[in-house]
């Protein structure tokens, strides 16, 4: 049995197919199947029921691949450990963050992690939660920042913080910049949301839906700076979390309201390949990460979050 055979074994289970395993690996379909034949001879068993709807993994199959998601995950965490004994820690670190922390968060991390860790490459990707979560699953991402979801094959998740949800409207509108609203009680809302693959999409409609909050019309826009654009310059409105507009609450330039009917929040999430641990350098930026995100969150349930009374 080869560590590389528990690799294949992990990649197969996750996508359900030789070829997305494959092509996930860099390898060859015939490649990998020659790899899973030797280890089901190894361990003398069969690890998986083959259709032409793809591979579903035995009760053999299911076993192996829990057991072999530790086994990857312990190597990787013994590699780690013995490179933080090195004097100057290096290496290439892909993270994956939502414009909703890219605005707050990012810029001051980036100044510090700079000037800290001179020898760590940085690459950071900003796109919404399926799209960053799909690239840690396929390890172009080392980790990635998200609201949480429904469990996915492959993933580790960990609780990081909670923001709250604000309602957003033009600084030429008759509500109070800062002052606390109930959606219920305003008019028919014309309301800018992200598209369906955003994680928070569903969970707003749901909650708006659920004590009748009026909505005049629906705008389906997957970017975010452009939603606070249009809503700058128009009656359009829209809830988005405290942290992307934290820092205009000060300017003025959009007004923020607090809800209070009906409360939402954000729970943030960090996710990473279940069966590897991350390497120092991506440790490293993850604590940054985490560190400045507690701060900001911590701001804007201070500032943006709606009184109890």
């Amino acid at each position: 049995m080869r560590l590389r055979q528990l690799r294949f074994l992990v990649a197969v289970v996750e996508e359900g197919s030789f070829t997305a395993a494959a092509g996930r690996m860099h390898a060859t379909q015939s490649g990998v199947s020659a790899q899973i034949k030797l280890l089901e001879e190894s361990l003398n068993a069969r690890l998986f029921d083959r259709s032409v709807a793809g591979v579903v993994p035995t009760a053999a199959g299911k076993l192996a691949y829990q057991r072999a998601t530790k086994i990857l995950r312990e190597t990787t965490a013994l590699m780690s450990d013995l490179a933080t004994l090195q004097d100057v820690v290096t290496g290439t670190v892909s993270a994956g963050l939502m414009p909703t922390t890219t605005r707050s968060v990012v810029a001051p991390v980036l100044e510090r992690f700079a000037a800290r860790y001179p020898e760590i490459e940085l690459k950071l990707e900003e796109a919404y939660s399926a799209h960053l979560c799909e690239g840690v699953v396929s390890g172009r991402l080392d980790f990635a920042i998200v609201p949480p979801s429904s469990p996915t094959a492959g993933l580790h998740a960990t609780h990081l913080d909670s923001d709250v949800e604000v309602f957003v409207t033009s600084s030429q509108s008759q509500r109070k910049h800062l002052a606390a609203v109930d959606l219920t009680k305003l008019p028919a809302l014309k309301l800018i949301l992200p598209g369906p693959e955003n994680a928070r999409r569903l969970r707003i409609e749901e909650t708006l839906r659920a004590i009748d909050v009026p909505i005049d019309k629906i705008m389906e826009l997957d970017a975010m700076m452009a939603t606070l654009d249009l809503v700058t310059r128009s009656d359009w409105v829209t809830i988005v979390p405290g942290c992307l507009v934290i820092n205009d609450v000060a300017s003025g330039v959009r007004n923020l309201h607090p809800i209070k009917r009906p409360r939402m929040s954000l729970d943030y999430v960090l996710v990473e390949q279940a069966s590897r641990t991350l390497s120092p350098a991506a440790q490293l930026l993850r604590d940054e990460l985490r560190n400045e995100l507690a701060e900001v969150c911590r701001q804007s349930r201070s500032q943006l979050g709606a009184s109890e009374k």
